[in-house]
């Protein structure tokens, strides 16, 4: 057994940087992405993502050993987890491009609660009256997010309702990629759903072609920070965090990336900073605070967590302890 303060050792040392940095990459991704589409259309941006993480991810599995692809009997589930990611990442790229990195950030911040939603339809999970206040209380906060358009964008509520459609596709990711993670590892099922995320789009943007107009310096340095750092980097120290302290602890840490959105895009895109914005927000974030004090899981599901987070990729050098 770890002695306990080398534990706490390890979450200062590591965890905290590792998962504070994946999440300041991502809050700054949805910025990246307006970036991105001034010379990129949709498809070509996310095929060129999932690519490059695709291929980062495939060195670090292979260089760890072991099976390339998840157990046969998983593959089906991995299958549709991929089809999941590529109309996940399609549906937020196209939403940017008629409403605000803001406005995206905030909305994302509510995918705890369709989580919350989707394990107690399925009863992997049990709300009480505190979590069932909290939906009320994020769906309210979604609504005062959407209620009004940000300056400058003509079509903000139909790209605001196109991120608020991707909470409910990272939700289906999430709960059916409970199972295969737990039996295959985090590591590998992510890296088997974005190879099969990249073929798909890539062969749509055969169809649809790559860019819209000029590429520039700036769209080429966004779109490196996408396929890179954000679907590469940023996910394999999420995994080397989430073995460190557990999935569910690293995960408080996503209460910060929508104010690091708000801050990259009112210093990089100059988006204005609106009141409904601010205040919705903030009530979003106070409803997943009541979801996740008011939910509970039954003891299958804790088990599932457990077999998750020991299947875990462990960070450069580590070596598992057994008892």
């Amino acid at each position: 057994m770890r002695d306990p303060s080398q534990q706490h050792g390890r979450f200062s040392r590591g965890w905290s940087v590792r998962g504070l940095f994946a999440v300041t990459v991502w809050g700054a991704s949805f910025v990246a992405t307006r970036i991105a589409l001034e010379s990129f259309n949709p498809f070509g941006l996310v095929a060129f993502r999932l690519l490059a993480a695709a291929f980062l991810l495939g060195i670090v599995v292979r260089a760890r050993g072991g099976r390339l692809w998840p157990a046969r009997a998983d593959l089906p589930v991995c299958v549709l987890l991929g089809v999941t990611l590529a109309a996940h990442l399609l549906m937020q790229a196209y939403g940017l491009r008629y409403t605000s990195a803001i406005n995206t950030g905030w909305i994302i911040g509510f995918i705890p609660v369709t989580i919350a939603l989707g394990a107690q339809l399925l009863r992997q999970q049990r709300l009480n009256a505190t979590g069932w206040m909290g939906v009320a209380v994020g769906t309210g906060g979604v609504l005062t997010v959407t209620a009004v358009a940000p300056p400058d964008f003509t079509h903000a509520h139909f790209g605001d309702l196109l991120q608020i459609a991707s909470c409910f596709t990272w939700t289906i990711y999430t709960l059916a990629g409970a199972g295969p993670i737990a039996r295959n590892g985090a590591l590998r099922v992510t890296a088997f759903a974005i190879v099969t995320a990249a073929a798909l789009v890539t062969v749509a943007t055969l169809a649809t072609g790559v860019t819209i107009g000029p590429v520039t310096v700036r769209g080429l340095i966004a779109l490196g920070f996408l396929g890179l750092i954000c679907s590469g980097v940023a996910y394999y120290v999420w995994f080397a965090a989430s073995h460190d302290r557990g999935p569910t602890r690293v995960a408080a840490l996503l209460y910060f990336e929508p104010f690091v959105t708000l801050v990259t895009a009112a210093v990089l895109l100059h988006e204005r900073i609106t009141p409904n914005a601010i205040a919705g927000g903030l009530i979003v974030l106070v409803g997943v605070w009541l979801v996740g004090r008011g939910s509970s899981k039954p003891a299958s599901w804790e088990r599932i967590e457990e077999k998750s987070e020991a299947s875990a990729p462990l960070a450069c050098g580590e070596r598992r302890e057994t008892q």
